[in-house]
């Protein structure tokens, strides 16, 4: 972590998106580190396993298995407890299991919007809002675009229930990523960050220009937290192997291009 906070600090970034992980951390450090390279912490980035073979190892907020949704649930309580004591203004929520492509039940919708209710009421509680996020259909069965995203927000209803948005699932799902963002206008709380071959901006065909006016003519606020993933076969939870030089070059190439569209637009 010290490297990285390193070089986030170097490279002119505000923050950082921490792994939804509470037991990896001593936050005593973590908080010692923060202060070093005056960093603070965005959000937090929970992990949704699915486990065709076992459920239960999954993070599934839509489970039809009770026991499946309340495992999920206190996980997120957890990483909210996380984020409450590292100051993250929210955590990414994704409903139902990354890589469950086929629903297994037909009120998996209705058990999603439960789950999240009463994760959202100890988001109250403590402070940190809860950002859904919609991925692209190759990942995920239930939610997939801005408009399927906006719906579950708001059946949902709760002020601590807000969306969050990705370039790259977008590039998939939407037809114009911009009028997406747009759509979701105050709804919209965070923003992840990756071009069209998820790898960093400029280095496939994402139009970030007109990402960032939709962004501007919405008054959007809050954190783009970069999310790139360099070509691997490795877990994208686990990219220690890589060159530690590819992770310096991605994160500069990504806050440099959007600073320029940022002065562009």
């Amino acid at each position: 972590m010290d490297r990285t906070l390193e070089r986030l600090s170097r490279l002119g970034y505000d923050g950082v998106e921490l792994k939804g992980a509470p037991e990896d951390y001593d936050l005593s450090q973590v908080r010692d580190l923060l202060s070093t390279y005056n960093l603070k912490v965005s959000s937090i980035c929970g992990i949704w396993p699915w486990d065709s073979s076992d459920p239960m190892k999954s993070n599934d907020l839509a489970n039809p298995d009770v026991k499946v949704r309340s495992k999920a649930v206190k996980y997120v309580k957890g990483c909210l407890d996380l984020g409450r004591s590292l100051g993250a203004s929210c955590m990414v929520v994704v409903v139902g299991g990354c890589g469950k492509t086929v629903r297994l039940h037909e009120d998996e919708w209705m058990f999603g919007v439960e789950s999240v209710r009463e994760a959202g009421r100890y988001a109250e509680d403590v402070g940190v809002d809860l950002a859904i996020e919609p991925i692209n259909r190759y990942e995920l069965s239930l939610m997939n675009n801005v408009d399927q995203g906006l719906k579950f927000v708001k059946d949902v209803n709760m002020d601590s229930v807000k969306l969050m948005l990705d370039t790259f699932h977008m590039n998939i799902e939407e037809a114009d990523p911009a009028a997406a963002v747009r759509k979701a206008g105050e709804y919209l709380i965070h923003l992840h960050v990756a071009d069209s071959n998820r790898q960093s901006v400029g280095r496939g065909h994402t139009d970030f220009k007109s990402i960032v006016k939709a962004l501007k003519d919405i008054g959007y606020q809050r954190y783009l937290a970069m999310e790139p993933l360099p070509p691997t076969s490795a877990d994208v939870y686990d990219l220690g192997r890589l060159d530690r030089g590819l992770f310096d070059l991605y994160a500069e190439e990504c806050i440099t291009m959007l600073k320029f569209y940022e002065r562009v637009t």
